[in-house]
């Protein structure tokens, strides 16, 4: 079923205008507000958590309606990505993160990029693309090969390389030794009984420690990486700083210290832009 529900909106992403995809956005992500009751449910549980006290009802659960139909403009805009000019691409990424990553090149220094399910990542990753940097995009295969391939297909581009997480991930490795970029997302599965404990907007919950793990075991630069939306077809996409950690410490410490570095900037994005962060599941145990 899903299946089919992508190919409409891959087919609508195609032959639409962006006015009309926005606005379908709005029709599909209501409803889906309206009838997906769990996940409607999970999304105000977190917002609950994340929205500044005293945020009333009413404004938190416009915020969840906001979440679900960005969710369908993100979509929308993933299936249409190719359709991007790349000189207008190239100009997407902030200039000092396009500095930051030529300084790493010049150096023959690989690194990696950790970002989150927030605003576009893929129009990121395009953008990354466009600049001639040679990429390893880590992603999680969908169950269904058709769905799987769909997806496939939308993430192709010129100096992207598509690594499956799980086993897929030695090439990860190799990339990495080539001097090759390697980007991950950090907040997949967050809240789950994997990973590894972290404080998050002031509660204790479960982050996956992947990205710190590979860092720690490659002694490679992790860069938080962000692109977030700023209007219609306008994003921000910039990458901060390395993380700093004590090498010196024992691994586990160093994975951990990774991973709350993280976790405090992904907090920060989503504390200013909670509408933008498409995540359906609980973040904190205790809702469950």
């Amino acid at each position: 079923m899903m299946y089919w529900i992508y190919l409409l909106l891959r087919h609508l992403a195609t032959h639409c205008p962006a006015g009309c995809t926005r606005g379908l956005s709005r029709i599909l992500g209501y409803c889906a507000y309206l009838f997906s009751r769990q996940q409607r449910e999970n999304v105000l549980a977190n917002l609950k958590h994340i929205l500044p006290p005293g945020t009333s009802e009413r404004d938190r659960k416009q915020k969840a309606r906001s979440v679900f139909i960005n969710f369908y403009l993100y979509l929308f805009e993933f299936f249409s990505i190719k359709s991007i000019d790349l000189d207008q691409a190239k100009t997407l990424m902030a200039p000092n993160t396009v500095e930051m990553f030529n300084r790493f090149s010049r150096d023959r220094q690989p690194f990696i990029i950790v970002s989150g399910h927030l605003g576009n990542w893929e129009i990121a990753a395009f953008a990354l693309d466009a600049l001639g940097f040679v990429n390893n995009l880590v992603y999680l295969p969908h169950t269904d090969k058709r769905t799987n391939d769909l997806f496939i297909n939308s993430r192709s581009y010129r100096q992207t390389r598509l690594v499956s997480l799980g086993m897929g991930l030695k090439n990860a490795f190799k990339g990495l030794k080539k001097g090759e970029i390697l980007t991950m997302v950090g907040d997949w599965g967050v809240g789950e009984s994997t990973g590894i404990e972290v404080l998050f907007f002031g509660r204790l919950t479960r982050f996956p420690c992947g990205p710190a793990e590979i860092a720690v075991k490659t002694k490679v630069s992790i860069l938080p990486g962000f692109s977030v939306r700023e209007g219609n077809n306008k994003f921000f996409i910039g990458c901060e700083e390395p993380l700093a950690w004590n090498k010196q410490a024992s691994e586990e410490e160093q994975i951990k210290s990774i991973t709350q570095s993280y976790a405090a900037i992904l907090e920060k994005q989503v504390r200013s832009h909670p509408e933008q962060w498409l995540i359906f599941t609980r973040i904190w145990p205790e809702q469950n």
